[in-house]
């Protein structure tokens, strides 16, 4: 197995992984993971990873510029949204509750949202993707 298969191999075992980790932390609520139980962005980047596993299998590199770019394109789409929606949020908490008593309640809570870990996992298994498409056949 060359450096190009094992990248590749890896590269989608990471991504598919890394729609499982945790992407954003809520108070009270807890984590929250890319898959949000089929509803999110993350079915369309497990079906990518799983795809982009049996393309290395079958040695289809060049097509895994399609695969781990379209991979990347998701999560960078979906990562902007997020820090749009959690903007917006924190923007609306100060002029939704500026009468109410529980407003600096409301602020810790709404400040406490906080993007984690499994972003740069995501991004890191589609850069490999992207890699191996992008890396020379090694010499036999």
């Amino acid at each position: 197995m060359n450096r190009k298969h094992q990248l590749g191999i890896a590269g989608s075992i990471i991504l598919f992984v890394g729609v499982f980790m945790p992407i954003i932390s809520v108070p009270i609520m807890g984590y929250t993971n890319y898959l949000q139980n089929g509803k999110g962005d993350g079915t369309a980047v497990l079906v990518l990873a799983v795809l982009s596993f049996f393309l290395v299998v079958a040695k289809k590199y060049t097509a895994l510029w399609l695969t781990g770019l379209a991979s990347l394109v998701v999560i960078l789409t979906s990562l902007v949204s997020v820090l749009s929606k959690i903007s917006d949020a924190k923007q609306r908490m100060g002029s939704d509750l500026s009468d109410n008593p529980f407003k600096d309640l409301a602020n810790i809570a709404t400040q406490s949202i906080q993007l984690q870990w499994g972003w740069a996992v995501l991004i890191v298994g589609a850069g490999m993707l992207i890699a191996c498409a992008a890396l020379k056949d090694e010499a036999k």
